[in-house]
């Protein structure tokens, strides 16, 4: 069986109620809409902390700012922390990264 392919998108400032069950009807956003139909979205989750940083790395590691010491956005994650990415690569998949993370 082949692995399903993973895409995580995250963005900043994006509010919530654009999105209730895929984009809002009003929102005119017709190739969003066909990629969120035939994906898997989170409709019920919660950030780590108000800062971009900390809750980047908290998604990352899924472990609490207080855990990777990242307390705000000029914080590094530790290289030693292992993220879902490590993870995903010990499981056969390749991985890349783009942008703030």
């Amino acid at each position: 069986m082949t692995q399903p392919n993973i895409l995580v998108l995250m963005v900043d400032q994006l509010s919530g109620t654009l999105f209730p069950d895929g984009p809002a009807d009003w929102l005119h956003a017709p190739n969003l809409k066909r990629f969120a139909a035939r994906s898997a979205r989170y409709t019920h989750s919660y950030c780590a902390s108000p800062l971009c940083g900390p809750s980047r790395a908290s998604f990352m590691t899924g472990q609490l700012p207080s855990r990777t010491g990242v307390y705000d956005n000029a914080a590094e994650l530790s290289a030693a922390m292992p993220t879902y990415a490590h993870h995903l690569r010990r499981a056969g998949y390749q991985t890349a990264l783009s942008g703030k993370m």
